[in-house]
């Protein structure tokens, strides 16, 4: 039989364990309340917005002669003697090259041959000693060999038809020439150009005449002045860019062809919808670009397509509505549906 004390034992017993258990249940409670509450992330957040974009582009390009020219003894022979050497400065219709004058004699002999026979065939043909038919026949003759005296002639002397600089030279005195290869080759360099691919997303853009400015590598941050002088009527079908050509005085001579350049153009400015930089997450391998929007509490993922980027700002073409709250703290490290509240 049990006795009382012992009953009273096992009720005390009993009612720690209940209320242990009623602690333990109350303090587990309380901690998954408070992890919960953890899970929910502070963020920062930024409106999209229309702002005005400045458009403008820097392009790179090998600089030019504005023109080329080749001096070429059109009949070949052999050159005299050269009067000019590489780096020299000419002027347009400046002698650059004399070539031995004994193609030029021949050519002589053979005009005064054919008029001499000319002279014989026109008095027989006033008394009906030859046909009409002989009489053409020897006055193309006369004209075929002035032709040719004059182009050899021409040819004796070698003149620069524009002012520029000797680049290169390909032959000595004494040296028999080709047609195929000048004799010497002189460039323009003031005014010297610059060929850009612009992105047809400007082409409409494109005015001649607009403002450009320059810079070479050679020459630290001097920066020089230039001006559109020819937009291509084509686009490239690869690249989808239309070749532009830049003019530059050069009126001081410091640019040079083949030095490296970089050439600004502004295009003005447009309106655009835009979002911090540190909106944007890049989706590794795909490329594609997203931003979460705070929206009922929730972290809300929604893909994007971007347009230029300028400064800390990207344009968003696609995607977002001005006035949505994207999320600049951390974005990379949230999912979609994320409980988030705002960081005060």
């Amino acid at each position: 039989m049990i006795s009382q004390k012992t009953i009273k034992t096992l009720s005390l017993a009993f009612l720690s364990a209940g209320l242990l258990a009623s602690c333990s249940s109350s303090s587990s409670s309380k901690a998954t309340e408070e992890q919960s509450a953890d899970t929910v992330r502070l963020v920062e957040v930024a409106p999209a917005e229309m702002r005005a974009l400045n458009l403008s582009e820097e392009f790179t390009a090998q600089l030019e002669a504005k023109v080329v020219n080749n001096i070429t003894a059109q009949a070949g022979g052999r050159l005299k003697q050269l009067l000019v050497k590489v780096g020299d400065r000419v002027g347009a219709g400046q002698a650059v090259a004399r070539m031995e004058a004994t193609q030029a004699a021949q050519a002589q002999i053979q005009l005064a041959d054919a008029k001499t026979n000319f002279a014989r065939m026109d008095e027989l043909y006033k008394v009906g000693g030859v046909s009409k038919a002989q009489w053409e026949q020897a006055k193309s003759a006369v004209d075929q060999a002035k032709l040719a005296y004059g182009n050899v002639a021409e040819n004796t002397v070698l003149r620069s038809p524009i002012s520029g600089f000797v680049t290169a030279k390909n032959y000595d005195n004494g040296d028999m020439t080709s047609p195929q290869l000048p004799v010497v080759v002189i460039q323009q360099i003031a005014p010297v150009k610059a060929v850009i691919g612009v992105s047809e997303q400007y082409y409409s853009f494109l005015k001649k005449g607009a403002a450009a400015t320059l810079s070479v590598d050679a020459l630290g941050e001097e920066t020089f002045s230039g001006v559109v002088t020819n937009i291509f009527p084509t686009l490239d079908p690869v690249t989808h860019t239309v070749s532009t050509e830049i003019e530059v005085a050069n009126k001081d001579l410091k640019l040079r062809p083949g030095m490296y350049a970089r050439v600004h153009l502004d295009f003005g400015t447009k309106e655009a919808l835009t979002v911090p930089d540190k909106a944007i997450v890049r989706q590794a391998g795909s490329g594609a670009r997203y931003v979460y929007v705070f929206s009922g509490g929730k972290a809300v993922y929604r893909a994007v397509e971007l347009g230029q980027q300028q400064g800390d700002l990207y344009e968003v073409v696609s995607g977002l509505n001005a006035g949505d709250q994207v999320i600049i703290s951390a974005p990379s490290n949230l999912k979609n549906g994320l409980s988030v509240k705002l960081r005060k």
